[in-house]
Formats: C-alpha cells, structure tokens, sequence
C-alpha cells in the first residue's frame, strides 16, 4: 500500500539527520539541495541541530527603490496565499533573510514570523527562506530536512527573486505549515513571483542602456583600453585597445578588475565624482595596468564603472585592492559530486584529476571514478577550485595540475594526462599553453 502521508519518508528522513548529525561523513536519503545545506550548516556555519533556533530582529538595511516595489509585490501574493489557505504562514524576507511582513491564516497553528527577526542558513540552519537564498532557487524543506530539531513539526515551500545584473537574491516567498502538507507547490510560487522578477528586469536595462551610452560616448574620445562593468563586475564591453593587451571578460585582468566593484561601490557612495584605482596584470606576463574607475551615475546610485587604462607610474587616488576570487560553498578543500543513485560524495580536491563539460554538467575524473559536480557549469568549478592548483586548460576542461602525468606535443598541439598509464589525452588550447608550461615548471 502507498504511503500517502509520507509518514514512512519522513522516518528515513530523520534517521539520516540522526546520523549525520552524530558524525556521519556524508548525508544520504535526502535530496540533494538539502544535503548541501547539511554540509554548509555543519562544515561552514558549524550550526548546533540541537540548539533553539536564534533568529535576532535587526533593523539596519538600506534598499533600493525597484526592491522597494518588489518587496510591495510579492506582499500583496503572500496575503492572497494566507487568506486562500487555513494552516499556513506567508512571510516576505529580503536578501539576508529578515522578515519583512508575514500573515499567518486562520488555523496555522502559530503566529506570524516578527518583522525583523532573521532566517538566514548561517543562522538559523536549513529551513525554505534561508536556503532558498543560500544558492537561490525554489526549495521545500519538509519536517525533519530542518536542520535545528526545534523546526522538525514544520514544513516550508520557498523561492527567491534576484537581480538579474548582481546574480544575488534580493527577496524570498515562503509559505510554512505546521506538519507535512503544504498548500502551494514550487511551481506555484515561481509563477507568482514572475512579475516582481520582471520589476527588477525593467531595471536593469535602464541602467544596461545608461552604462552603454556611457561606454560609446567615453570611447569616441579614448585611445586607451576601457572596458564597461555593470555592478554585478563583469565586463560588458570593452574597446579594441583593451583586446589587444587580453583584458577580455574571462581574462585574469577582467576577473580582478571585476572583483574589485563591490569595494568600489562602497567608496564611491553616493558621489559620481569619486574615482578610484585598481592595478591588474594582463595576458601573457605583460606588463600590470592600473585602471582608473570612473562610476557611471543612474536614478538609484551607480549602474556600473568605465575602466581606462593609466600608468602605474602615475596612480595618485584612491587605490582600490583586489579581493580573492571566492571560495567554494560547501568546506575548504572538498568538492561535492553525485554518484550512482543520487548518492553524495564529498571528495578532496587531490582525490580529483580532471573534469571536462558536457554542456551545463561537469563531469569529474576522480579516484572512486566518473562522478557527476553537484553544481553545474565549469566557470563556476574553475573558479571554486583556482586555489587548490586546478588550471583551466581547455575551454571545457580543468585539470589539477599536481595529477598531471604526462605532457606530450603533436601535430594538434599540446595535450596532458593525469593517468600513469599515459593514454589519457586531455587537451590544451594554445592560449593556456603558456600558463600550463609555468604551472608544471617547463
């Protein structure tokens, strides 16, 4: 007989989070989304399950006018929820999990969650706002894939809403209830909170058009490399100057120059006069470049930053440092990857020699074997792993260069392998060949 109330999953649920909890190494029958939030709570967060669940009320953030309308939006779809359905709680959070507004319909159980109390993961462990603003997505959490026991008697359904230009959540819906029925699905939020995406869409290309014309003007008039960064710090443009010295958006120099935006914001405040100064190397050994950052004013603040060229020789402003690429997500020096059956596995980054692309899935060649990346897309993995000595070689292919075993040179170029036996033939383009000579000492 089916289990209809889900009573028989909701036991197999909690005796993994029983076991992990003890100490397993590795989650296993639960999904993946939520073993992931597992591992961030107990690795990276090192969140107590049995702890009360600490949730303080802060009122300190400063937003944006089309997160303001948002915020409006997805209200107004968390009041139609909690007055169609009995038994649930509706609340609106922002991007760092504080609860904005919350409506609790008749029968719920429990009241509204206060305004400004605070259900991020780092905080408040795995529950459906703060991972679904974790690693934005729609998510459901249902009884005991909680990670704090004090929230094993409910059940979530959440989705976040991010600027499309910066790539981090500005909002969640959540809809909660007490027990394991949940009145609306994934599904039912997305397509709810599709018009206040479509806000923040609207936005941003105001401001896209804005930095544009600001680029073409400024490059009618300069001979120097520019290049365009939208706030999020990718490189959006840039001029033929700028291409021939490699300073192309994927390049180290576009990478460093977009990390250096965030702090740019900061100093730049409000002021559209303001200007600062990153120093970044180019492609091939050349000679560093310092870049002046000039912001590119728009209704709410900066939409981007026009970068020129200068000589290092003459940085007299504000110098801006570089912050380091981030780090992974879920513990320094592991990586997580899926095996037969869905199973989890957690993998040192020596135990990995290589991965390759296929598409938006990045397969790993481990010691255990061929393993599915947990998160997809290589750009994302290059750079998670950039500081444990992995290089990107190809344009679908990494490698940990401490595995590399054989080098060989033919009429195709250049290829690497990381297996002993040497049959292994892992591609190398002709741009990264330099930097595979420096890495390997040749």
């Amino acid at each position: 007989m089916p289990d209809r109330d889900g009573s028989a999953a909701f036991t197999r649920t909690r005796e993994a989070w029983e076991r992990f909890a003890a100490g397993d190494e590795v989650p296993a029958d639960v999904p993946l989304s939520i073993a992931l939030s597992w591992l961030r709570c107990r690795d990276l967060h090192r969140l107590d399950p049995l702890a009360p669940v600490h949730a303080p009320a802060r009122d300190d953030a400063v937003y944006r006018r089309e997160h303001a309308s948002v915020f409006t939006m997805l209200g107004a779809v968390a009041a139609g929820i909690a007055g169609r359905h009995d038994g649930c709680v509706a609340a609106v959070t922002d991007g760092d999990g504080r609860v904005l507004a919350s409506w609790a319909a008749r029968g719920s159980g429990g009241s509204a969650a206060a305004p400004g109390s605070v259900w991020a993961e780092a905080r408040a462990g795995t529950n459906g706002a703060g991972t679904a603003l974790a690693h934005p997505r729609a998510v459901c959490v249902r009884g005991p894939e909680h990670w704090s026991s004090a929230l094993h008697d409910r059940s979530c359904v959440s989705t976040a809403v991010c600027d499309p230009v910066l790539g981090t959540a500005v909002a969640a819906l959540t809809v909660s209830t007490r027990g394991r029925c949940l009145p609306v699905r994934p599904d039912d939020l997305l397509l709810a909170t599709g018009p206040a995406l479509r806000v923040l869409c609207d936005a941003a290309a105001r401001s896209s058009a804005v930095l544009a014309g600001a680029f073409v003007d400024l490059d009618r008039r300069e001979r120097r490399p520019l290049l365009a960064l939208d706030g999020g710090g990718r490189v959006v443009a840039a001029n033929a100057a700028a291409c021939r010295r490699g300073l192309l958006p994927r390049s180290d120099g576009g990478r460093a120059l977009g990390r250096a935006v965030a702090p740019a914001l900061v100093r730049a405040g409000g002021d559209d006069t303001w200007s600062g100064t990153v120093v970044v190397g180019a492609a091939g050994g050349a000679e560093p470049l310092a870049f002046r950052l000039r912001p590119v004013p728009g209704d709410a603040g900066p939409v981007g930053f026009l970068a020129v060229a200068d000589r290092t020789g003459s940085v007299t402003d504000d110098v801006l440092p570089v912050p380091p690429p981030a780090a992974g997500g879920v513990a320094p020096g592991r990586v997580a990857a899926v095996g037969r059956g869905g199973r989890l596995h957690l993998l040192a980054c020596d135990d990995v020699r290589h991965a390759r692309a296929d598409g938006h899935d990045v397969w790993l060649v481990t010691d255990l074997g061929v393993l599915r990346a947990a998160h997809r897309g290589i750009d994302r993995l290059a750079r998670e792993l950039a500081p444990a000595g992995f290089l990107r070689v190809h344009r679908g292919h990494l490698v940990n260069t401490a595995r590399v075993r054989t080098v060989h040179r033919g009429p195709d170029g250049m290829t690497v392998g990381t297996d002993r036996a040497g049959a292994e033939r892992i591609p190398v383009s002709r741009r990264a060949v330099p930097a595979v000579r420096a890495a390997l000492g040749l």
